[in-house]
């Protein structure tokens, strides 16, 4: 039929059809005993022999020698080639268009997962957009970094020759000699609303790594029971990175009871920036929850190289491309109404460079830029209370030093934070010689200006503690010192503040007779600037230092001045008594002539005293 004859003449996407021999072709190509026309051509192309395989790139073999002509593949098919031809099918992606699509055989529209293509140069990965799954949602994520213009640019160590692995990459290599990976700290700090359908679930987050198989890896935290709201986990992950560009970190709220995923997120590992962020988090349909986000930290360490091994950012990267790469730095103590400022610096940008752009923009072409300097201050970070402060280390920036690598060389995790401040060399010998007289002071002052001191009642986890303090301490120092070492408690952290605190001194003094009774404690309330060390020298006996609240002091004060009042009142109404009972009558003028008996009189008074009574 007139069909068939077209379908006879159509060319494939491949070139001609394979099932006829072009001109020039051998004929014991086709007439390959037992085997159809795909099968010889295969054991052709892996036969070293063959004309088909003397040429380095996969163009000859698909025969696409057009730059405008795509190849649509089976993502089967794709896969074959990525398992058997990988770095060839990295170079035919350098000047041909490729095309994947799902296998027929996937009847519930499900969708293969893109990286694996995204990995070898395929720039066409067709996907089911009915279903939404991981691949969908990773889609996604690929195209949202630009906006979502629908063109990424590749990376260049699959299309750059100035890389230096190029046409040496394999993605699907697990070992990768030679090459010092990058190490990244990610901390899940906390999470606001995870799941908004369940509030009383008990959520955990699962982190997946997703990129070639050597870099990819899995992490979940502790669940938080029974808290959706505000759960906190505070969990940091350590891991190892090779290929950089085509790494995506994927967020997972997961219910730890019915393992159901509540809320999800995806990003490149590129677009993650350094320090603390909140990640708004997406539905299963990847669409965006205004009120759920998590809280994490993430930094990326600087490559230590060991031995003969190069960092894998140098040789998966170009040269000008990674010092094309801005970075913000903020320096502070710069002139100016805002404590510190932000500057874009590149990757190659040295502190010399910075600081003549800085001076430019602050003081003018005609400052000289030998009366500044930059310096980098470390800021330690006591994790207890009553762990003493130390002083920050300081130190000059040279000129040459990059900034990039000085940023990436701190390590928050060692209880540490860095800064980089803008200062004067006028400043600097100030500072110094105010430094070196307190270190003089310091070093006249000798063990013996200190003392011992034992407060009592400072908290109910706390019943008493011991500091060391100068001994021209007052009050309120000793009540300071004693609030910072004091352990966490309901009763301290309601009452911060030392002004509302005073130190009760209570004194036993020995009595002067063995024979005698026990002497009772003399209390009295030190003043806030009175000199501790002074009244504790005075004590004749044994002696202690309560800690109590002024609102505590003035209630006693006041239930002991209605005690006496009611004291006082007693006393009175008991003397008018006493008066009452004193009082004498005028006696009785009784005329001779008529006595009277004992009896009477005796009746006589018993009555009168009675209606006294």
């Amino acid at each position: 039929s007139s069909r068939g004859k077209e379908r006879k003449s159509r060319k494939s996407i491949f070139g001609n059809n394979p099932g006829r021999l072009s001109p020039g072709e051998s004929a014991a190509l086709a007439k390959a005993s037992g085997k159809g026309p795909f099968d010889a051509m295969r054991q052709t192309w892996e036969d070293p022999c063959s004309p088909y395989n003397s040429p380095a790139s996969l163009s000859a073999i698909i025969r696409t020698p057009k730059c405008y002509h795509i190849s649509s593949l089976n993502e089967n098919a794709a896969k074959r080639l990525c398992r058997r031809y990988s770095q060839k099918l990295i170079q035919h992606t350098t000047c041909q268009l490729l095309r994947t699509y799902p296998a027929a055989t996937r009847i519930d529209s499900s969708n293969p997962h893109p990286l694996i293509f995204w990995l070898h140069g395929v720039q066409l990965v067709a996907l089911n957009y009915q279903t939404d799954d991981l691949p969908l949602q990773l889609n996604a994520a690929m195209f949202e970094a630009n906006g979502g213009c629908g063109y990424v640019l590749k990376p260049p160590v699959l299309w750059d020759k100035n890389c230096s692995m190029y046409q040496q990459f394999c993605p699907l290599e697990r070992d990768l000699d030679n090459k010092e990976p990058a190490i990244y700290s990610l901390t899940i700090v906390s999470g606001q609303n995870v799941c908004p359908s369940n509030s009383t679930g008990s959520p955990c987050i699962e982190v997946d790594v997703l990129g070639m198989p050597l870099d990819s890896c899995h992490f979940r935290t502790k669940p938080i029971h029974r808290n959706t709201l505000n759960p906190m986990w505070n969990e940091q992950f350590l891991f190892r990175v090779h290929f950089e560009d085509l790494v995506f970190l994927r967020f997972a709220v997961v219910e730890n009871n019915s393992s159901a995923v509540t809320a999800q997120r995806i990003i490149p590992l590129k677009a993650l920036k350094r320090g603390y962020r909140h990640v708004q988090l997406h539905n299963l349909h990847n669409e965006a929850l205004e009120i759920s986000s998590l809280f994490i930290n993430s930094r990326r360490m600087e490559e230590s190289p060991s031995g003969n091994a190069l960092p894998a950012s140098m040789l998966f990267s170009v040269g000008e491309r990674k010092a094309a790469a801005t970075s913000r730095v903020t320096i502070h103590g710069v002139p100016g109404p805002e404590p510190f400022t932000v500057f874009s610096v590149s990757g190659g940008t040295t502190a010399g460079q910075l600081l003549h752009q800085l001076l430019a923009t602050t003081k003018g072409p005609e400052s000289c830029a030998a009366d500044y300097f930059l310096m980098e201050e470390k800021s330690f970070i006591s994790k207890e209370k009553s762990e003493c402060r130390k002083p920050p280390f300081q130190r000059v920036i040279g000129p040459e030093e990059g900034l990039v690598q000085l940023l990436n060389s701190w390590f928050p995790e060692e209880g540490y934070v860095g800064r980089i401040i803008f200062k004067t060399r006028e400043e600097n010998l100030n500072e110094r010689n105010v430094f070196q007289d307190a270190k003089e002071d310091a070093a006249i002052s000798s063990e013996e200006d200190s003392f011992f001191v034992q407060v009592h009642d400072v908290s109910p986890e706390q019943p008493r503690t011991v500091i060391k303090a100068p001994r021209f301490s007052t009050a309120q120092d000793v009540i300071q010192q004693t609030l910072c070492k004091a352990k966490y408690s309901y009763s301290i952290l309601s009452n911060p503040n030392p002004s509302d605190y005073v130190l009760l001194e209570e004194v036993t003094k020995e009595p002067a007779n063995k024979k005698s009774s026990t002497a009772k404690p003399s209390q009295r309330i030190l003043s806030d600037q009175e000199c501790v060390f002074q009244a504790q020298s005075k004590w004749k006996g044994a002696g202690k230092f309560i800690l109590k609240l002024k609102e505590q002091v003035q209630a006693a004060r006041d239930d002991k001045r209605k005690g006496i009042s009611f004291t006082s009142e007693l006393k009175k109404l008991t003397k008018a008594s006493k008066q009452y009972r004193g009082f004498i009558s005028p006696p009785l003028q009784v005329s001779p002539e008529s006595p009277q008996s004992k009896d009477e009189r005796s009746a006589c008074g018993l009555t009168f005293s009675d209606i006294m009574e």
